[in-house]
């Protein structure tokens, strides 16, 4: 692809990230929870950096807990929506967001790959919005589950890509202004899933 084409790329996309339900109680049942919530941290950081804007919604919060701080603890003014539907869809003040600000693209991450997030994407696309969904920002108790799921998604029309291939492609080049911040918290990712 080259330059031109994928700055057309960028600009026919108003995308927003959604991180879905990463809560005490949902990531005491994933085996990487420790991966995937610095995963989503880095995703959170590098998406201010890149002014793309975040939602994170939290599935009824009063049983499950709020997210975890170490997601949004260093948002200035983090976008947090409460929730008891799977998917976000469900959600009317989420529904408001995406109409509000013209969404055509959603970045989905979050748990469970198998469920809501699940859910929110096939929603998604049954409403004409693109997705991609970050592999290793996902995860779910049952892994075959998610496996099936994500195939299933990806056969529908969904984008399947690592965290790291998203933010280089938002960076485009190393010129980008952003560029030595993002690669920094790239590289301090401690571990791979």
């Amino acid at each position: 692809m080259n330059g031109s084409k994928h700055s057309n790329y960028q600009e026919n996309f108003k995308q927003a990230i959604l991180v879905m339900d990463l809560q005490p109680r949902l990531l005491a049942n994933i085996n990487c929870s420790t991966s995937l919530v610095e995963a989503n941290s880095i995703l959170l950081r590098s998406a201010q950096l890149l002014d793309v804007p975040a939602i994170i919604t939290e599935q009824v919060p009063d049983k499950l807990g709020a997210t975890m701080p170490e997601i949004f603890n260093h948002l200035e003014d983090p976008n947090i929506i409460q929730k008891d539907s799977f998917s976000a869809f469900g959600s009317s003040e989420f529904c408001d967001f995406i109409s509000r600000s013209k969404i055509n693209r959603l970045i989905l991450t979050g748990i469970e790959t198998s469920i809501c997030v699940f859910l929110t994407a096939c929603d998604a696309m049954r409403s004409g919005i693109d997705v991609t969904i970050l592999s290793d920002c996902v995860d779910c108790r049952i892994e075959k589950d998610g496996v099936r799921c994500l195939n299933q998604l990806q056969h529908s029309g969904a984008e399947i890509i690592p965290l790291e291939t998203f933010l280089f492609r938002h960076l485009n080049s190393s010129k980008h202004a952003s560029f030595r911040e993002v690669s920094g918290l790239i590289k301090s990712r401690i571990s791979s899933p």
